[in-house]
C-alpha cells in the first residue's frame, strides 16, 4: 500500500530498488516545480515516538546541515505508509557504476578528476562540526569522534552530472543510515555488491571512523584505473566466496594495480601498452587508502587530499622506483614532511582553472593573476580569462582565537568593483567593505563566476 506516498508525490520514475530501500524519481504535488530523489526505507514503524524512527531523524537533522557541490542535499524526512522516507535532491545524471560498465576503465586524468572532487566531499564531511549536545548523546554510526562518516562509499553512490558549461560534478549520495537492524544492513549490501568495499574493520563488526571511508573510497579509485575492484566477487549468495572475500580484505596484497590497467587497456584495445600511465605518488596514494590496519591510511578525506594536491605539485617523495614487483614503503612517517594546513580549492568553470593555495600568511589577498610587470599580484592568482575578478578581489585574514587556535576571516575591503559574495547555507550575501566573516570548513565564496572552497 502507497496511499501516503501517492497522496503527496507524483512518481515519474523508480530509480533504485533493493532489499532494504525504493528510491523514486518524484514531483511534490503541493509544490509542482519541485522534483526530488525520494527514498522509502523497507523498514515499518508505527509512530514518530518510536526510537527506530527518532534515531532516523537524528542522523537526518545532521545531513540536513551539509552544504557542498559535490554531496547530495538532503531535504527532510517523513513517515509514509509506516515508512521514514527521505526527500533529497534529484541528481541528473549516470553513477560511476553505469559509467564504468560502458567504458571499462577510465583515464588518469578523469580518474584525477573524481578524487579531487570525492575527496573534497569526504574531507568536508570528516571535519563537520558536530554540537557537542549532539556528538555526546547520539549512538549513530554515521558520527564518530564529532565527525561524519558517510559508510558506504561504492560507485553506485556517486553521480556524474553536467554542470550548465559543459564541465563535470561528481556527486555522493545515499549515506550508510545505520538507525537499522544490522543484519538487514549487512544483508542488503550483499545483494547489492558492496562486500567489494569494505573495510577490514567491518568484516569484523568493529566500530567504524573516517578511515573505513578512504578504504572504500580507495577501492574506488582502484577500480577506476583498472576497470574491477582488487578483490571482485562473482556469487553474493556463496557463503565459502564471503569468507574468503573476507580473509583477502583482511591479509592478502593488493593486486599490482599497474599489471591490472594494462590488462585492461589490453582486452578493451587489443594492444598492450608499454608503460602503466599511473604516476608513482598517484599509485602510493591508492596502496596508502588500501592499507590493512586504519591508523596506516590517510586519516581523514582532507588528509587525502593534500596528499592530491601534493602530488600533483612533485612534492612526494617516492622512496624507491615503483615496479611491479616491489613492496613500497608508506609508512605515514615518509609523509610528515609534506605541508599540512588549510588551504583553498578553486572549483573550475568555462573561465578558470581548477586550483589550490595553502594558506601561510597572517594576511592573503586572492585575484586575477597579472603577467605584466610592475603590477600589483595576488598572493593567491588565479589562472583565469573572468574580467568580473579584480586583480586584488578579495582578502583572508589569519587571527589567533579565544581557544588559541587558528581562525580565517573572508573580507573585501579593497572593495572588488564586482564584490565577494559570501554562502555559508543558501543564501547569497555581499560582503560590505567592514565585514568580516569567519570561515568554517567547507564554506564556499564567489568572486565573479568563480566558486572557491575553504578547507580549514
Amino acid at each position: 500500500m502507497m496511499n501516503e506516498l501517492s497522496s503527496q508525490y507524483d512518481i515519474l520514475k523508480v530509480i533504485g530498488h533493493g532489499g532494504f530501500s525504493a528510491v523514486f524519481k518524484a514531483r511534490s504535488k503541493t509544490h509542482p516545480e519541485k522534483v526530488v530523489a525520494l527514498k522509502q526505507l523497507d523498514y515499518t514503524i508505527e509512530n514518530e515516538d518510536a526510537k527506530e524512527y527518532k534515531d532516523f531523524k537524528e542522523e537526518v537533522d545532521i545531513l540536513k546541515g551539509l552544504n557542498h557541490p559535490n554531496i547530495v542535499k538532503i531535504y527532510g524526512e517523513n513517515i509514509l505508509d509506516r515508512k521514514p522516507s527521505l526527500e533529497m535532491e534529484f541528481v541528473d545524471g549516470e553513477t560511476l557504476e553505469t559509467i564504468l560498465k560502458r567504458e571499462k576503465y577510465l583515464s588518469v586524468e578523469h580518474t584525477l578528476d573524481i578524487i579531487e572532487q570525492i575527496g573534497s566531499a569526504l574531507s568536508y564531511c570528516h571535519q563537520y562540526h558536530i554540537p557537542d549536545e549532539v556528538a555526546g548523546t547520539t549512538g549513530s554510526a554515521l558520527l564518530q569522534k564529532r565527525s561524519i562518516v558517510h559508510n558506504d562509499v561504492n560507485p553506485k553512490n556517486i553521480i556524474r552530472t553536467k554542470n550548465n558549461e559543459g564541465t563535470y560534478r561528481y556527486v555522493l549520495i545515499d549515506f550508510g543510515l545505520s538507525f537499522t537492524d544490522p543484519d538487514a544492513v549487512r544483508h542488503s549490501k550483499k545483494e547489492d555488491g558492496m562486500a567489494e568495499y569494505k573495510s577490514p574493520e567491518k568484516w569484523s563488526a568493529a566500530n567504524v571512523d573516517t578511515p573505513s571511508d578512504i578504504y572504500s573510497f580507495g577501492i574506488v579509485i582502484y577500480e577506476l584505473l583498472t576497470g574491477a575492484a582488487p578483490f571482485p566477487v562473482k556469487d553474493y549468495n556463496s557463503p565459502q566466496e564471503m569468507i574468503e572475500l573476507e580473509e583477502k580484505h583482511k591479509s592478502s596484497k593488493v593486486p599490482d594495480i599497474c599489471n591490472k590497467r594494462k590488462a585492461a587497456i589490453q582486452a578493451k584495445e587489443m594492444l598492450m601498452p608499454e608503460t602503466c600511465e599511473i604516476p608513482d605518488w598517484l599509485q602510493l596514494l591508492v596502496l596508502k587508502c588500501l592499507e590493512k590496519e586504519p591508523s596506516r591510511r590517510f586519516q581523514t578525506g582532507r588528509d587525502l587530499v593534500e596528499f592530491y594536491y601534493n602530488g600533483l605539485d612533485g612534492k612526494i617523495d617516492i622512496p624507491v622506483s615503483i615496479t611491479e614487483n616491489q613492496v613500497i614503503d608508506i609508512d605515514p612517517e615518509n609523509l610528515r614532511n609534506l605541508h599540512k594546513g588549510p588551504f583553498l580549492e578553486v572549483v573550475p568553470n568555462i573561465l578558470t582553472e581548477a586550483q589550490h593555495f595553502f594558506l601561510k600568511k597572517d594576511y592573503t589577498t586572492i585575484g586575477r593573476s597579472n603577467d605584466m610587470p610592475g603590477v600589483f599580484t595576488a598572493d593567491f592568482s588565479l589562472r583565469t580569462a573572468d574580467k568580473f575578478i579584480s586583480k586584488n578581489h578579495c582578502q583572508l585574514t589569519k587571527r589567533m582565537n579565544e581557544n588559541k587556535g587558528v581562525a580565517y576571516y573572508l573580507s573585501d575591503t579593497v572593495p572588488s568593483k564586482n564584490g565577494t559574495f559570501y554562502n555559508a547555507e543558501k543564501n547569497t550575501t555581499r560582503l560590505n567593505a567592514h565585514v568580516k566573516i569567519k570561515l568554517r570548513d567547507g564554506d564556499y565564496f564567489w568572486i565573479g563566476n568563480t566558486k572557491i572552497i575553504f578547507h580549514g
